[in-house]
């Protein structure tokens, strides 16, 4: 379970456009370059090497990482669809939408980690989740924090709480999004996890959302 602290944030500001090709291109949006294969048991997914579970309500769907990775890569911004568009490992996704079936955007979470040993800048919790944060504003048209971003516990681990809003320009045409992005750090190892839905759908698919996001749990 998520214990929750309020805890201040600096506010995003604009950084290098190399800086912008960094994790929350792949997780905070889940367009992750690698995928890793852990273990799906039912409603129950786990991943030995970085020692995280998450589990899935009923009626929700896993997807798989290597398709997770690949369609949610093609719903980043043309620029970083190429290139070393992040480092990051896509563990999992969770999908209100079960895997093909047709959505404009549907609800989801997605887990991802990356090594930090090579990322300068990110040395500590808050630097490591305000610069993903950075990204994100970089990513999005109108982006804002909704609310002060807050601490939390998950299964002893700490990290960072933050809900954001922006706008997605798709090819389709652009889509107003609301997320809640998670933030831990383990050694020199970042576990970046959100739980994004359109809009106009964020209230309805909330309380769904916020059941994953305290299912996760970290092993010894």
């Amino acid at each position: 379970m998520l214990h929750h602290a309020a805890a201040p944030m600096t506010p995003p500001r604009a950084f290098p456009a190399r800086a912008r090709r960094a994790l929350l291109a792949a997780a905070l949006l889940g367009g992750a370059v690698g995928a890793a294969a852990g273990t799906i048991r039912g409603d129950l997914f786990q991943d030995d090497r970085y020692r995280i579970q998450v589990t899935k309500p009923a009626g929700w769907h896993f997807v798989p990482a290597e398709q997770a990775a690949s369609r949610a890569r093609e719903a980043l911004p043309e620029g970083l669809r190429s290139g070393g568009a992040a480092t990051a490992t896509l563990l999992v996704a969770v999908s209100e939408r079960p895997p093909g079936a047709p959505a404009r955007y549907p609800g989801r979470v997605t887990v991802a980690v990356e090594d930090l040993t090579g990322r300068p800048g990110v040395e500590t919790l808050e630097l490591y989740a305000q610069a993903n944060l950075r990204t994100l504003a970089n990513l999005l048209q109108e982006f804002r924090l909704e609310g002060p971003t807050e601490r939390v516990r998950a299964g002893g681990v700490v990290g960072l709480r933050a809900e954001y809003s922006g706008v997605l320009a798709r090819p389709e045409g652009p889509v107003p999004i609301r997320g809640i992005a998670l933030h831990f750090l383990r050694g020199r190892t970042g576990y970046a996890i959100a739980a994004v839905a359109a809009a106009e759908e964020f209230p309805a698919r909330r309380g769904t959302l916020l059941q994953v996001l305290a299912s996760v749990r970290f092993l010894p």
